[in-house]
């Protein structure tokens, strides 16, 4: 073990170790691998003590991936094998599960060593690979500790592959300085060649793409080649952020009518009783409930104390509840939108293609708003049926009309199309190769074009994993094909791992070094239970040299 992994080890399962410098865990590793040779030759593991302790591991595997305390080996799983193996195993099996070490330290100590193994593969895939992008986000948790997430994406073989990188704490500041020097540590520590970084996806905060002093241009003064993504979800977000002041308002105006009710225990159970009285499907504050609101706030009227009190009679204006029924078909829509971006494997073509499908059917319903066409929004129409609107009043038509223009607008300056010269690599086989290019191997992509085993993979597989699998015959266009492809479009895998570390590391865990606990449970290739178990004799007495 190099002495920097042996750092990270030691780091991992004893924080204490953080200060030492290097000299100090390379004497350590002298010691030990001077002594792990006679300690596994004198005391080898019997089979029956292998077994042992790979069920250790299988089940803290377990532990890991549902998430839950490491106490509950030694608190629930184990009394619970005990009770099984009592009733309806014999004695001897029985005595046997007494031996399963299972307690919280132990459980601890199999997730390091598994998060260990399954980082060292990682590493070892990022140093055989030819290219790799990574995705980065920032967050804080529920210690106020601030944490940089990274994944990766490089390719092995055939396919790519998009895993966790590492998740560190940042001990001070979130500054651009800051973000890259843990990066180009981690990167310089496990060997990993800077120039095949094609790509850093994040968001659009200053510290991540600032032109001078943010995270990208110290990126890409060590990385030439490399070129930054602004998340698509959060261009998306961005783009939808504008509306006129009315629709604005009438937003505010609902937010407020919503805390009123739920904000306060008392608003909140005298609604569902409420509900339950009507015979609602309901018994929460959800959507098609202005019925019920009507009714409670009938009954609990708000004083001049509660935000709600200058516009209580809002819910008896058919104007202002249009408009929350057009707001609640329009953000319906663009939830759609949002999430049809989100994902494994997704294409800066395919967000391309969702995106221009959006801003043509928002420009064809206000096309169609112009005759009084509001059949694409069907909360809004059935509003207008169960209230017998005929006739739509002119401002309010304006006003859709006039945010229908805005977000397809906005939407296209967020999302401007891509090069043309691009086109090959979405369908390299309906093309006009003759007139397309200019600064390609043509006769290749001809070549290719004419492939027909080659179009059976490109229906079957995603398309980087596609010109992947074109790379060993046709490496010239397949190359400028995967640098293209291989950078993130989204920081998807970022939020949904900020997801994960919430629920791992929250106000009862809030002291839990969650890496290792994290890494099991987003990987999607299991550690090498059997290569741990067979050094396991070793790591017993690495455990007794390091105490």
């Amino acid at each position: 073990m190099k002495p920097s992994k042996l750092k990270r080890h030691l780091e991992l399962k004893h924080p204490e170790y953080k200060e030492k410098p290097i000299d100090f865990f390379i004497n350590r590793r002298r010691q030990l691998k001077s002594a792990e040779k006679n300690m596994t030759s004198m005391f080898p593991l019997s089979p029956q003590t292998e077994n042992l302790v790979l069920a250790s591991y299988e089940i803290s595997k377990l532990i890991a991936e549902t998430g839950y305390p490491h106490t509950i080996g030694e608190k629930l799983i184990l009394p619970a094998m005990k009770i099984i193996s009592s009733r309806i195993c014999e004695k001897k099996q029985e005595k046997q599960v007494n031996l399963l070490a299972l307690s919280n330290t132990t459980v601890k100590r199999r997730i390091v060593d598994m998060a260990i193994n399954i980082e060292d593969t990682i590493v070892g895939h990022l140093k055989s690979c030819y290219y790799f992008s990574l995705q980065v986000d920032e967050s804080t948790d529920v210690s106020d500790n601030a944490n940089l997430m990274c994944f990766v994406r490089y390719d092995l073989g055939n396919t790519s592959h998009e895993e966790l990188l590492f998740c560190k704490s940042l001990p001070t500041r979130t500054t651009a300085e800051e973000l890259f020097n843990l990066i180009n540590r981690y990167i310089i520590e496990n060997g990993i060649e800077w120039k095949k970084c094609m790509g850093l996806s994040s968001d659009g905060a200053r510290a991540m793409s600032g032109i001078r002093t943010g995270l990208f241009p110290r990126v890409k003064a060590v990385t030439p080649e490399c070129v930054w993504v602004h998340c698509s979800i959060h261009r998306e977000a961005l783009a939808v952020k504008k509306m006129p002041l009315s629709l604005t308002e009438t937003m505010q105006e609902c937010v407020k009518f919503i805390n009123f009710i739920k904000s306060r225990p008392l608003n909140s159970r005298i609604f569902s009783a409420l509900c339950k009285e009507m015979g609602s499907d309901h018994e929460h504050l959800l959507l098609h409930c202005e019925e019920e609101v009507s009714v409670f706030l009938e009954q609990n009227p708000p004083t001049s104390k509660d935000a709600i009190f200058e516009f209580k009679d809002r819910i008896h204006d058919a104007n202002w509840l249009v408009k929350v029924a057009y707001i609640c078909d329009v953000f319906d829509f663009l939830n759609n939108l949002n999430l049809a971006i989100q994902g494994e494997n997704v294409t800066i073509f395919k967000v391309q293609e969702k995106v221009e499908a959006a801003t043509k059917k928002l420009n064809l319903w206000s096309r169609r708003i112009k005759t009084g066409n509001y059949e694409a929004f069907t909360m809004l129409t059935a509003f207008q049926k169960e209230n017998n609107i005929s006739f739509m009043p002119h401002n309010i038509s304006a006003l859709i009309q006039e945010h229908l223009q805005g977000l397809e607008a906005n939407l296209k300056e967020y999302f401007p199309p891509i090069n043309s010269n691009k086109e090959w690599i979405r369908n390299p086989f309906s093309i006009n190769i003759e007139t397309t290019f200019s600064d390609l191997n043509v006769e290749s992509l001809i070549e290719l074009s004419c492939d027909t085993a080659l179009k059976d993979i490109y229906k079957e597989r995603p398309l980087i994993d596609f010109w992947l699998s074109c790379r060993q015959e046709y490496p010239v266009v397949a190359e400028q094909a995967i640098k293209f492809l291989m950078p993130f479009v989204t920081t998807y895998k970022c939020e949904a791992g900020f997801s994960t570390f919430v629920f791992l590391k929250n106000k009862y865990r809030n002291r839990l070094e969650v890496e290792p606990d994290l890494r099991i449970k987003l990987t999607s290739f299991p550690s090498n239970l059997e290569f741990l178990v067979k050094n396991k004799t070793a790591s017993y007495f690495s455990l007794i040299v390091v105490n």
